[in-house]
């Protein structure tokens, strides 16, 4: 599958970048398809943070980010550092007492806020004060009611911006009233990027939130839970990256304990709201199978069964992702000895040895299997048990997520 999202620059009078909104995008088709709001941004945030990462696409710029009223009461922006992003608060947004708790909470914690399409200022009354930059809509008002907006608050220390800019002369006439901020197609549309990405299995999430809600949480059965999950699995990863974590982990448990349960839990929640579904993969099947038989051969000979199943699942990545894997690893902060496998199944390492074994069991390359059991003291009817118990598990898991 792919992920997408639409960035549209956002520059100042002399067109130096200010920063980018981030755009809902489902296709490569520029223009927004009717996605219910609060579902369009957790997608937004989804992929931004977890398939593309936030540093690719912000140019160190903050990133403007539409947040419906329902976001803004589960605190949603929070999941963002304040130096990273503008929180743009929806038209739609009905200012209520919450809605303005809420604001007030983001303003004590740094955080800029902004109101988009602007083309009336009756329903802001109460948290102008609270507001750093004001979005006019150039498309749906007129040349008085965007020197009006300019007048009534250019005492307070809030920025103009122009949206909808679509030409010269309203980019010439948006200077003279005021306005220092631009956006719109006279410069830009928004890009369309896209990346391969790997659908998650949500109905696994409500399972992940009972037990990280339980008064004390099991952390391995969290843990095991994940690695059922290839997708989640990957962009915990991704999000330890995005975060900026100076660490490296080998498993999927460290991961965890190293976010800690509330992060985990706040991310299990974003991607539920995005409502993606699995496709079924006969490449998902297979990583779980490497995973699970890498861990059991490696229980047979004394290494770390978490490491050789952190190898095995992620071998696949390459196929699933469209890109080598050398530069998918630049993206994870995972542990030497696991990049070293997953780069060359040759390299003199155990567990490179392992996912070698793994593979031409796979193949039915009966000579090499034979060759590797002798080294690591494996019979061939030990593995071939291993190997079915590895395929049955795989299926119940799949299985479980099926129609």
């Amino acid at each position: 599958m792919e992920a997408f999202i639409g960035r549209q620059p956002i520059l100042t009078v002399d067109k130096d970048l200010y920063g980018y909104e981030l755009l809902h995008r489902s296709s490569d088709r520029n223009a927004y398809q009717g996605f219910d709001g609060t579902q369009a941004t957790a997608t937004v945030i989804s992929n931004s943070y977890l398939s593309f990462g936030l540093n690719h696409l912000s140019d160190q710029k903050r990133c403007f980010i539409n947040f419906t009223e329902k976001l803004l009461l589960d605190e949603v922006p929070t999941f963002f550092s304040p130096e990273t992003i503008i929180v743009e608060i929806l038209e739609s947004v009905n200012i209520t007492e919450n809605v303005i708790a809420a604001c007030y909470k983001l303003k004590r914690l740094g955080y800029k806020l902004a109101l988009d399409d602007v083309t009336d200022m009756s329903n802001y009354e109460k948290i102008i004060d609270l507001i750093d930059i004001i979005k006019v809509d150039f498309m749906d008002t007129s040349k008085q009611k965007r020197l009006e907006i300019v007048e009534q608050f250019n005492h307070l220390p809030i920025t103009f911006l122009a949206e909808k800019v679509e030409t010269l002369e309203e980019f010439d006439e948006a200077k003279e009233l005021g306005y220092v901020l631009f956006q719109g197609y006279f410069f830009s549309k928004p890009v369309i990027l896209s990346t391969k990405d790997i659908k998650p299995m949500p109905q696994q999430y409500v399972k992940m939130l009972e037990e990280i809600n339980q008064p004390v949480p099991n952390i391995s059965l969290v843990s095991e839970l994940v690695e059922r999950d290839l997708a989640l699995s990957y962009k915990l990863l991704r999000l330890i990256n995005s975060l900026g974590l100076p660490v490296k982990v080998s498993n999927i448990r460290q991961a965890i304990v190293l976010l800690g349960l509330f992060e985990v839990k706040k991310w299990i929640m974003i991607l539920m709201l995005t409502k993606e579904t699995n496709e079924s993969s006969k490449v998902i099947q297979l990583s779980l199978i490497r995973s699970r038989l890498s861990e059991r051969i490696a229980r047979k000979i004394r290494i770390n069964p978490s490491d050789a199943s952190f190898i095995g699942m992620f071998s696949l990545l390459e196929c699933i992702l469209q890109r080598p894997i050398s530069n998918i690893l630049v993206d994870l902060p995972i542990e030497d000895h696991i990049k070293d496998a997953l780069l060359d199944e040759n390299h003199s390492s155990i567990y490179a040895h392992v996912l070698k074994l793994v593979k031409a069991i796979e193949r039915c390359d009966w000579k090499s299997v034979d060759l590797m059991l002798f080294k690591v003291n494996i019979s061939m009817d030990d593995l071939q048990k291993d190997y079915f118990e590895a395929v049955r598990w795989a299926n119940s898991v799949i299985g479980t997520f099926g129609p």
